[in-house]
Formats: structure tokens, sequence, C-alpha cells
């Protein structure tokens, strides 16, 4: 549900109404923020209540919830900051990845939380992305956004522009490659090249990371025959991927990626989580405080993301 303070549970909620299919979902997070969109939305699901993995398997309906309540206590404040939305949000994701990473349920889509709220609970929490995977155990992990025009995954996530350059490493880039090819052949994308992004304005024009750690990278990942070409100027990449020519862009760092992507696709774009041993998306946007609980929500990145997660597990 993400941030119960937010407009996770509006965007959740439309989105399972709109639903027409027979898969059964299940909604971890807070029963007080369903009654809150009762009361003020007229915003309502008869769902069945689940309290354990064993009432889970042995749930008949279609829509489940696993109410977090008890076990994160508080009462929610709606558009705010605050540590009992924080410890909502966090203790949801608990209950869903431990749901993921043993197969009871086949896959997560999260709705958005606020990272400050979750680190007034945890502060060494980074994000979705960094939390699945270290409780996974996934060594090896990348954000990936996939959206109606291209997709694009991130060599670097949430690092300051100044720590980019030490942080990119042969290795890195190497696995954050492999990463992206394996997901391209493993849901059978038509294109399987990867497109990899220089760092620098006009790559080694003007900068020395494309010779001395880029290049020899994408030359590494050819050696163990993956479709990889590089590095690419990051103000032409795009266009390129936008009109079809490649299978994925791998950008060097958030902002690269991030802003040709949004303008893109803002509206329709998904997150997924690369590595895991479960399949994650998400939509691609924050916990829009303002107009929590108002009706104004957009659902459809949140439609696109749990769209994207039915439509991958059909093709596994």
């Amino acid at each position: 549900m993400g941030d119960p303070g937010g407009i996770g549970p509006e965007i959740l909620i439309r989105t399972l109404k709109a639903k027409k299919r027979n898969q059964r979902f299940l909604v971890v997070g807070s029963g007080q923020a369903l009654e809150l969109l009762r009361k003020k939305l007229k915003l309502n699901i008869l769902f069945e209540n689940v309290v354990s993995q064993a009432s889970l398997k042995a749930a008949k309906k279609k829509f489940l919830f696993w109410d977090i309540d008890s076990t994160a206590p508080g009462k929610i404040q709606i558009g705010k900051t605050c540590w009992v939305n924080g410890a909502k949000a966090l203790e949801a994701i608990h209950v869903a990845e431990k749901l993921a990473r043993e197969g009871t349920v086949s896959a997560i889509v999260t709705a958005p939380l606020n990272k400050t709220a979750v680190r007034l609970v945890d502060k060494k929490f980074v994000g979705h992305t960094e939390f699945l995977a270290q409780h996974a155990g996934a060594k090896r992990y990348a954000m990936m956004f996939v959206g109606s025009k291209f997709l694009v995954a991130l060599a670097t996530i949430h690092l300051p522009l100044r720590s980019v350059a030490s942080a990119l490493t042969q290795k890195l880039i190497i696995e954050k490659i492999q990463l992206t090819a394996e997901f391209l052949k493993k849901y059978h994308f038509k294109k399987q090249e990867v497109a990899v992004c220089a760092l620098n304005p006009h790559g080694r024009e003007t900068g020395t990371e494309e010779d001395r750690v880029i290049l020899p990278a994408i030359l590494a990942a050819r050696r163990k025959g993956l479709c990889v070409s590089g590095p690419h100027s990051g103000d032409s990449a795009f266009f390129d991927a936008y009109h079809g020519k490649f299978g994925a862009v791998l950008a060097m760092y958030h902002d690269q990626a991030l802003a040709p992507f949004k303008m893109i696709s803002f509206r329709d774009g998904v997150n997924v989580t690369l590595g895991l041993p479960y399949l994650r998306t998400s939509p691609d946007h924050g916990t829009a405080f303002d107009i929590a609980y108002t009706g104004k929500a957009d659902p459809a990145s949140f439609q696109s993301a749990l769209e994207l997660a039915l439509r991958l597990l059909a093709l596994k």
C-alpha cells in the first residue's frame, strides 16, 4: 500500500476495482486507510481478511487484505511525513517481501512510500529496491524503468552526482549489462541490444571514464556473448531508443535516465527491480501528499505496474 498518508491506498483500490481478470490479489497495508477511503471517497472493496500464511492459503475470495495496523500501531496522518506512516509502510514491505521470498505470492507491486518517513523508523533505509535486494540476498540487482517507448536501467541509483564517477567500476557496469540483457531475454523482447550510455558530455571528448571503465566493461560483456553497444552519448541514446533501435538503455546515473524517461512516460512508466528471485514492479511517481484522499490521484502508473507484472508472469 505504500505510505498510508499518501495516494497509494487510493490508486491501489481504484486499480483493483477496475480489474476484470480472475487472478487473486492480496493487499498488504493499513485498515485505517481503507476506512478513510470509504468515508471520504466512497471507495470500497469487499476484502477477505487474512492474518497469516495459513489463512492466506485457505482464503476463497478474489481480493484479500492483510492488515498491518496491529503490528504497526498508531493513527495515520493524511498528507504528512511522520513516524507512524513510515512505520506502517515499512511493515507492509516486510510482510510482502517475506511472502514473495517464500513463494506464497507470485509478484509484488509496491505503491509509493516516503523515504524520509521510513527513515524516521530505520535510518539506514535507502529505498524499495535496496531493501528488497538486501532481504532477498540478491548480490546483483538493478533498477529498470519500462515505458511505452523504451526501457532504461541504471548503473548507479540514489547517489549524489559528485559520487557517481568514483562509484562506476567495470565490474558494476558488467553486472548491470548482464541483468538488463537477462531481463530482455527472459521476457522475450524483440530487440535484445543493450545500449550503454557514456558518463560525460560527448563521451570520451570530455572525460576519461569512457576509456578507463565503460568501454572495457562493454568489451568484457561482449566476450560473455551479450549483445551490447556503446558508450553512446547520453544526448542521442534516448532518441535512438525512442525510435526502437535498442532493446534497452543502460544509463550511468539516476537523472540521466529519468529525465528523458519521465518526459515520455510520466503517467504510465513502471519501475522494475532486476535481480530479485521474484517479480517486483512499481509506479514511477511519489506519494503526492498534497492530493491524498481528495479523489484527484491518477492511478494510470499503478495500473501499468500491475498490468506489466501480470504480463511478465504470463511470459515466464
